[in-house]
């Protein structure tokens, strides 16, 4: 079931069961993370990425092109790991000769803290992330003209003066306005400062008791929600959306458990794909 969440001008539209199929669009960036089983809505977009090869992330990939190609859409262009860009373009073909037809493609390998200008300004940049096979997670960064920290504290008439004069003040900063960890363990957070500045962080949390401990949640390149709630100091997010839980949890119980461990003040920041 495709769901929305949005804050400020960040809408995300997707769908996310840990192990079946995680899929998200941004339409407003006309951007997308990962094809899960490829939702209806996922064939308008014309730019993917992916995190990973594991199918749940990205079975839906030569559907996704075949429907383009049925509906008369310029063909779609997919970044993925650089690792796994061969054996994905080798599989296509495969479909090629399956359905004795040659749709166009467009598959680039992208490296981690390589960019990818998606429109002036605006830039996906892949960021390491810590799985069983080659991954990574995205951050959209927005490029803006800034007032240089120390001309902040400066009246307007001040700032209008130094201007005049020549006086650079301004600064280039990008702005990191969305990240998507895809599979990983915590390591995504602690080694991304871009992760951790967001506005808005969509972080795997695939499981969330005892009975599912974090050293198998480790085992399998995945966060435990125990590391989460042992690292909140680093989220300086205005949102962070926890995806992928595992199918094993009812949405009922995803929210009981994350309203009694996670402290009051961290929780109007916190939100559970399941309670959308």
């Amino acid at each position: 079931m495709v769901k929305e969440f949005q804050h400020r001008n960040v809408l995300v539209k997707g769908v996310s069961i840990g192990g079946i199929e995680s899929s998200y669009i941004l339409p407003h960036f006309k951007v997308a993370f990962d094809f899960g089983r490829c939702p209806d809505d996922l064939i308008d977009v014309p730019t993917i990425f992916l995190t990973h090869g594991h199918l749940d992330h990205s079975a839906g990939i030569a559907y996704y092109f075949s429907q383009r190609s049925l509906k008369n859409l310029p063909e779609g262009k997919v970044y993925v790991p650089a690792a796994i860009k061969k054996p994905i373009r080798k599989i296509l073909k495969l479909w090629h000769k399956i359905e004795q037809f040659e749709y166009k493609i467009q598959v680039e390998g992208i490296n981690h803290h390589q960019k990818v200008e998606i429109r002036k300004n605006v830039f996906i940049k892949a960021l390491p992330a810590f799985h069983r096979i080659p991954a990574q997670g995205y951050v959209l960064l927005e490029k803006k003209r800034k007032l240089k920290k120390e001309y902040i504290a400066l009246s307007g008439r001040k700032i209008e003066k130094l201007k005049k004069q020549g006086e650079d003040i301004f600064e280039e900063r990008e702005i990191p306005l969305f990240c998507y960890s895809g599979d990983t363990d915590i390591r995504f957070l602690e080694n991304n400062k871009e992760a951790q500045q967001a506005k808005v962080l969509l972080l795997e949390c695939t499981y969330i008791d005892d009975k599912r401990p974090p050293e198998r949640a480790h085992k399998w390149g995945h966060i435990h929600l125990y590391d989460i709630l042992d690292r909140l100091d680093l989220f300086q997010n205005e949102k962070i959306v926890l995806i992928h839980f595992s199918k094993r949890y009812k949405a009922n119980y995803i929210n009981k458990i994350l309203s009694e461990k996670l402290p009051a003040k961290y929780s109007s920041r916190f939100i559970s794909w399941p309670q959308l």
